[in-house]
C-alpha cells in the first residue's frame, strides 16, 4: 500500500480581507522525502502559499492536511526558512543560535530531542550539525560578524537541527552572489539526500528550481482573458512539472536548458520579463 503525502492540499484558495483571490482551486500532494519547488514572478502568490502549506495563514477555501490531519496552526513539524539575513537573533552567538529551538520548553524539546539525549545529547546535536555545514569554527561569533552565506548556513542549521520532516524555504538563497547561491544550493542537496526530508522552496530564479527540484509548481498572474487549467476568478494559473533529469544538474547539459526553455514557455508572456534568461540563473 503506498504511503499516504506527508501534505495534501485540496482545492486551496486564498485572498486577503476582501482583495480578489492571490490564488485558487490548487491540489498539490507532497510525499516523504520529495522536493518541490514554488516557481513564478514576483507577486504571483508563492510567499503566501507557502504560509498556508505551512499552517501560518488560514486557506479561504479547501484544506490542507497533514498527514491526514487538517492543518490549523504552525507546526513544529515544518520549519521555516526566510531570504532575511536578520532571521537571526543578533545577541546570541552561532551556536546558540542553533541551539535554540532545541531549548524552548519542555514541549519543544520533547517533540525535537529524545528523552535520553539531556545537555550532553543536545550539545553533540549542535556540534555535529554546525560541522556538517562548515560552521563549526564560527560557533562564537555573532551574527553581525557573518557574511550573507554564512548568516543562511546559521538559519538551515538551526532548522535541521530538530530533524524537522519539512522545511519550507521563502526564497533563502535570493539575496546572495551567484558564487554564494551556488554553494548554499549544493549544502541544501547534500543535506537533503542524506537526512530525508521533504522541501517546499519557493523561488523566482528558473535555473535555481530546475538545480534543486523533483517537481515544480509554476504559478502565474490572472491572464488578460480566458482561464485555462487551475484557473478561477481573480486566481492566477499553476501548472505542476515533473523534473526527470539525473543529478547532478548544469545549466550548460543541453537536456537542462531544453527543460528550462520549457518551463520559460509556460510562465507566459505576463511573467517571462521578469525571469532570469537560460544558462544565467540570475534574479
Amino acid at each position: 500500500m503506498k504511503e499516504r503525502p506527508l501534505i495534501e492540499a485540496r482545492n486551496l484558495g486564498f485572498h486577503y480581507d476582501r482583495h480578489p483571490f492571490v490564488f485558487r482551486s490548487i491540489d498539490l500532494d507532497l510525499h516523504k522525502g520529495e522536493f518541490l519547488a514554488v516557481l513564478g514572478a514576483s507577486g504571483c502568490g508563492k510567499t503566501s502559499l507557502l504560509k498556508v502549506l505551512g499552517g501560518f495563514l488560514t486557506p479561504v477555501s479547501g484544506t490542507v492536511l497533514w498527514q491526514g490531519i487538517k492543518i490549523d496552526r504552525p507546526s513544529p513539524e515544518a520549519v521555516m526558512v526566510f531570504q532575511e539575513f536578520d532571521q537571526l537573533f543578533p545577541w546570541k552567538r552561532v551556536w546558540s543560535n542553533v541551539a535554540f529551538p532545541l531549548k524552548t520548553g519542555k514541549r519543544g524539546l520533547l517533540r525535537t530531542v529524545d528523552k535520553t539525549e539531556g545537555r550532553e545529547g543536545i550539545n553533540e546535536r549542535v556540534d555535529h550539525i554546525l560541522k556538517e555545514v562548515g560552521l563549526y569554527e564560527y560557533r562564537r561569533y555573532f551574527p553581525y560578524q557573518l557574511s550573507g552565506g554564512m548568516k543562511q548556513r546559521t538559519a538551515l542549521a538551526r532548522a535541521l537541527v530538530c530533524r524537522p520532516p519539512l522545511l519550507l524555504m521563502d526564497e533563502p538563497f535570493g539575496s546572495l552572489d551567484a558564487q554564494k547561491r551556488e554553494e548554499l544550493q549544493g549544502l541544501l542537496l547534500r543535506m537533503w539526500g542524506e537526512h530525508g526530508f521533504s522541501v517546499i522552496f519557493v523561488t523566482h530564479d528558473i535555473s535555481e528550481a530546475l538545480i534543486l527540484a523533483d517537481k515544480i509548481l509554476v504559478m502565474r498572474p490572472p491572464p488578460s482573458s480566458a482561464t485555462g487549467t487551475g484557473s478561477g476568478p481573480g486566481g492566477g494559473e499553476f501548472m505542476l512539472l515533473g523534473v526527470d533529469m539525473p543529478r547532478p544538474r548544469s545549466p550548460r547539459d543541453g537536456m537542462f536548458r531544453k527543460e528550462y526553455q520549457r518551463v520559460f514557455k509556460l510562465l507566459g508572456p505576463e511573467t517571462e520579463q521578469g525571469m532570469a534568461r537560460p544558462g544565467c540563473g540570475e534574479k
